[in-house]
């Protein structure tokens, strides 16, 4: 191989398990499988065009985040939303998203805070029209590139996960105006944090989004044994 090839980045190729995982994923959070719908392999694969293995793949990858559960037969459902994962999803956020905030604050630097205070202004714009899906996109972005500053890709890569697990909870959060406006609140508030370097504060916001999110939802949802 020349010099002058040895620079060329691989071409990336998204596999079909994870076309069929991100389609499925879309279809659970929008709502059109509703939880505790059965997921059939063979329906599946015949529904998406694709054989069964990248079905069975997809669905391995679904319960992995949160939002499919497969037993030991194969069997898959789609998975209910109860108040002891909502609990348990958004204890683990509290903390590991707390930490990747304290970090992350005193680490940012001028590209960050323009590239936050972009994201900021398209999360008021999307909070007006209540979009919620690219609103939750846009979010993420705008605490990522927070986090990332730390360096810490390990903590962030967790609390990615943990964030999109926690995406139909989410959903349940930003029913309606007020919630959207108090949703921005917090986001001016830890674009502040970032800009005086504080991770103590930034962390506080965090900790006040998680429970503020806990306080609106966990009463509405049942609890496991009721199911």
């Amino acid at each position: 191989m020349t010099e002058a090839l040895k620079g060329i980045e691989p071409i990336q190729r998204e596999s079909v398990e994870d076309r069929v995982a991100q389609a499925l994923r879309e279809l659970i959070v929008g709502g059109q499988l509703p939880e505790g719908t059965p997921l059939v392999q063979r329906d599946l694969a015949e529904r998406l065009g694709v054989s069964q293995t990248p079905v069975r793949l997809g669905l391995l990858e679904l319960d992995r985040a949160g939002l499919v559960e497969v037993g030991e037969t194969g069997r898959a459902v789609v998975r209910r939303l109860t108040r002891e994962d909502f609990e348990e999803t958004y204890a683990a956020r509290l903390g590991l998203e707390g930490l990747a905030a304290r970090v992350g604050a005193p680490a940012v630097g001028p590209a960050e805070l323009e590239r936050m205070h972009e994201l900021y202004d398209q999360l008021e714009r999307l909070a007006r029209k209540q979009a919620v899906d690219e609103y939750l996109r846009a979010r993420w972005d705008f605490h990522a590139t927070c986090y990332l500053a730390s360096g810490r890709t390990r903590l962030v890569a967790e609390v990615e996960r943990l964030f999109w697990r926690a995406e139909r909870y989410n959903h349940l959060v930003l029913s309606g105006r007020e919630r959207f406006n108090r949703s921005v609140g917090h986001y001016h508030d830890f674009l502040d944090a970032c800009e005086r370097g504080s991770g103590p504060r930034a962390e506080r916001v965090i900790h006040k989004s998680v429970r503020w999110a806990v306080d609106l939802v966990i009463g509405t949802l049942p609890a496991e044994a009721d199911l």
